[in-house]
Formats: C-alpha cells, sequence, structure tokens
C-alpha cells in the first residue's frame, strides 16, 4: 500500500485551526496575477517568493487515498494521474468523479492558488517541494489556469514554482482537489 503519510489523524489536532478561503474556480491569468497571489498568501514559490511558507495543517484522512488541509478545507488526492493532454485530463476528472474516488464525486482540478498552497519552502520527499504524503509521481501538476495572453499555466513541485507552458505541451500530470462541505 502507500507508505505511511507521515501526518496526524485529523481527530489528533485539538488546536483549532487558523482558516484561509483561497480563490477558487477557473481564472485567466498573468504572470502579474501569479506574483500577485504568491505575495498576498506567502506562498513558497522558489521563483518569485523564497522565502514563503503557507502555513498548512495537512492531516490524514485514515483511507490511504486522500489527506485533508484544515487550514484551506481542501481535501487532496495523495496521489495522482498520470501525464496527458488537457483534454484528456479533463475527461479524466470526470473519470475519477464517476467512479466516486475515496467516496465523492465533486473532484477537480486546483486552482492556482490551491495548487501553490501545497509547496513546501524546501525540498521534503521525492526531491520535490513537497510534503512526502504526496506521492512522487506527480512533479508538475495542470492548473484551472490559462494563461493571459496565451498558454497553460502548471505548479511544478520539482522546481518549486507556478509556470506556464504554450498550448503545444504534450501535457501534465493530475492531483484533484475538493473542498470539504
Amino acid at each position: 500500500g502507500p507508505q505511511d503519510s507521515g501526518l496526524p489523524t485529523r481527530d489528533a489536532v485539538v488546536e483549532p485551526v487558523a482558516t484561509v478561503q483561497l480563490p477558487d474556480g477557473p481564472a485567466e491569468m498573468s504572470e502579474e496575477d501569479v506574483a500577485a497571489l504568491v505575495t498576498r498568501y506567502n506562498f513558497a514559490d522558489q521563483e518569485r517568493n523564497p522565502d514563503g511558507v503557507f502555513a498548512k495543517t495537512l492531516v490524514d484522512n485514515g483511507d490511504d487515498l486522500t489527506v485533508t488541509d484544515l487550514t484551506t478545507g481542501l481535501m487532496w488526492q495523495r496521489g495522482g494521474i498520470d501525464i496527458m493532454s488537457h483534454r484528456s485530463m479533463r475527461r479524466e476528472v470526470a473519470r475519477v468523479n464517476g467512479e466516486r474516488f475515496a467516496g465523492y464525486e465533486d473532484w477537480r482540478l486546483p486552482t492556482m492558488a490551491e495548487a501553490l498552497s501545497l509547496l513546501e519552502p524546501e525540498k521534503l520527499a521525492n526531491n520535490q517541494y513537497l510534503h512526502r504524503c504526496f506521492s512522487g509521481e506527480q512533479p508538475f501538476v495542470f492548473v484551472d489556469a490559462t494563461r493571459k495572453p496565451g498558454g497553460q499555466w502548471f505548479v511544478d513541485y520539482k522546481q518549486g514554482r507556478a509556470f506556464w507552458s504554450s498550448g503545444t505541451i504534450p501535457g501534465g500530470f493530475g492531483r484533484l482537489c475538493r473542498r470539504e462541505k
């Protein structure tokens, strides 16, 4: 099975957690928009804010499939989706929801802010700026944001930053999230 998450279980977190509502929903973002977002939430983007720290509160949901960040209210896949085109990624999200992954059918691609919120200030595991509870097999992931004036945004956990690529990119990986009700 998956490796031990190294996280506390949800019922082990007794302190009340300060919550942060991250922007959700698809977006069209310029480089300036991304830089402003990184600054606003102090995300640990190695290019735009190398000293940033976003205080997460990750907990293990005990299903070997998901973790939740109590700070943002987001549940995340510990693993993810293999490399594919943006179009096939959309189909894969629909398939994951049709199968009710981990018992839910509202999984989606993360927004830029949501994907950036997982960045760690230093490389922790799998040579990535990411907690070891997450699989290392998705080094850069699609986010629900297109680039103004053109292209697709990603968050790269190996380089620890947001980056964009033109529409001709062979594809990207996925790590889906959902908002806990």
